[in-house]
């Protein structure tokens, strides 16, 4: 069970069930932290220009990256 008790789909606004919904099409399911960080915009936003600008950069190969996303998601047990 999480400490923080993160954003659920009823409280969430338009903008944030987008990406709830956006999120569910890549991964098939919200990621963890995504709820948390939606307590705090400015965090969210941070945390998503973060994500993009190292997927931007170009020096990440994409094979390189799908087994870092692989390999983490094996070592938190996570489902998908």
């Amino acid at each position: 069970m999480a400490r923080v008790r993160g954003i659920t789909e009823k409280e969430a606004t338009p903008e944030l069930q987008e990406l709830f919904q956006r999120q569910r099409t890549i991964f098939g399911d919200v990621l963890n932290t995504t709820p948390v960080f939606a307590l705090r915009p400015t965090i969210m936003e941070g945390s998503n220009a973060l994500a993009a600008g190292i997927d931007a950069s170009g020096l990440i190969e994409p094979s390189l990256k799908y087994l870092v996303c692989t390999k983490t998601a094996w070592i938190n047990g996570c489902p998908f």
